[in-house]
């Protein structure tokens, strides 16, 4: 009994500390949104985001996305992974905060 218990304890303590933890959906590739124009048509156009491995801080406008696929630095994304993340990002731009993990924005 003392075992069961003490087994039930662990994986109560390993998913309550995974609560807390926080991670991106997919990974740390991250894809850089590289336009100056805050429009819907440039948020959302795969040609403006390129494979870097620097993040951005925090702030009101899109920075880029975190993605599946490594591709070389200066890439564009795999476009059935950024299609996936389309809508999220310009929801997070018209937010001013990253609609979902996979988002990182900057001033």
């Amino acid at each position: 009994m003392k075992k069961q218990f003490l087994g039930l304890a662990a994986i109560v303590i390993a998913v309550s500390a995974s609560a807390f933890t926080t991670s991106h959906k997919y990974s740390t590739y991250f894809y850089r949104y590289t336009s100056s124009s805050h429009a819907q048509t440039d948020i959302q156009n795969i040609s403006n985001y390129v494979r870097q491995d620097l993040t951005c801080g925090d702030g009101a406008n899109v920075c880029g996305v975190y993605l599946a696929t490594d591709k070389p630095t200066g890439q564009q994304p795999v476009t059935s992974e950024f299609n996936s993340e389309q809508s999220a990002l310009w929801v997070s731009q018209q937010n001013g905060s990253p609609s979902d993990a996979n988002i990182d924005m900057k001033e």
